[in-house]
């Protein structure tokens, strides 16, 4: 987590409003914080990040604007679930960490 965070803190106009082990402590987060983007690993605490995308309607939460999977379960059935659930960037942490900050760079530049 400390990578991510030191990642997204680089980034010019970004910063971390909050982390969440588990999906009720992030849904909790994310109506109080209400981010422009979500990046998620796919396992947490209570369930996994599908689950918290499902949620996020049913709990009546604004779906941040650009949602970012990092994960080290690359697998392509994860990889499908998460353009199911309407993620755009779905990343191997162990050999494309580097496309997070690309794409927060890109966001940041829009």
């Amino acid at each position: 987590m400390e990578r991510l965070i030191e990642t997204v803190q680089e980034v010019p106009n970004s910063r971390v409003v909050g982390c969440a082990g588990a999906v009720g402590e992030a849904l909790q987060g994310m109506r109080s914080a209400r981010p422009k983007v979500l990046i998620l690993d796919v396992q947490l605490r209570g369930g996994s990040c599908f689950r918290l995308l499902k949620q996020l309607n049913a709990a009546g939460i604004e779906r941040p604007e650009t949602v970012i999977i990092v994960t080290n379960y690359p697998s392509d059935e994860y990889r499908r679930a998460s353009y199911d659930c309407g993620v755009e960037h779905f990343f191997d942490k162990g050999s494309e960490f580097d496309k997070v900050r690309q794409v927060l760079m890109d966001l940041s530049a829009a």
